[in-house]
């Protein structure tokens, strides 16, 4: 179970490496009211934060990925739901990266997968604007062979965030 859990991790980081755009993602909604878009987390005493983010709604779930202005560091989420609500992170997955071959931060304890670690709160969903925004916090878990590290993400927000509707 470990490897599979590994193996799903390495590929969701590799959809967040390559998945966000560096387009300046905020921008006029059809009746032309200004929707600025916005990431930001705190961790390790500084703060994260970018208006590069997007989501896509798809098959009951929702996927939200987030890069920092420098394209070096990335959010990922795995939302296992599509509404307004309060998500834990032991049914959702939540990935910090700093870079291509670098220790990606998982919201899934490797000492006990179930155990939850924090939560998303989905607090709106625009379906007019097709915005998505939110709160979460959790802590983050990276293992070295049997050394574990742990990070705590905290007050993490996610404001007008676009998002797409994929395949139903």
């Amino acid at each position: 179970m470990k490897n599979t859990i590994s193996y799903y991790l390495s590929l969701f980081a590799m959809i967040v490496l390559f998945s966000c755009n560096n387009d300046d993602n905020s921008s006029l909604d059809s009746n032309n009211a200004f929707l600025p878009v916005s990431f930001k987390v705190g961790f390790s005493a500084q703060t994260l934060a970018t208006n590069k983010v997007n989501a896509v709604i798809s098959n009951g779930e929702i996927t939200i990925n987030a890069v920092n202005n420098s394209g070096n560091e990335s959010f990922s989420f795995s939302i296992a739901g599509n509404e307004v609500g309060t998500y834990p992170t032991n049914t959702s997955v939540i990935l910090y990266t700093t870079g291509e071959n670098q220790p990606i931060y998982s919201s899934v304890n490797p000492a006990d997968a179930l155990t939850n670690t924090g939560q998303i709160i989905i607090t709106s969903i625009n379906t007019v604007n097709k915005r998505i925004s939110g709160s979460f916090a959790y802590t983050g878990y990276y293992s070295e062979g049997l050394i574990t590290y742990t990070k705590e993400f905290t007050n993490g927000t996610f404001k007008n965030v676009p998002y797409t509707l994929g395949i139903k």
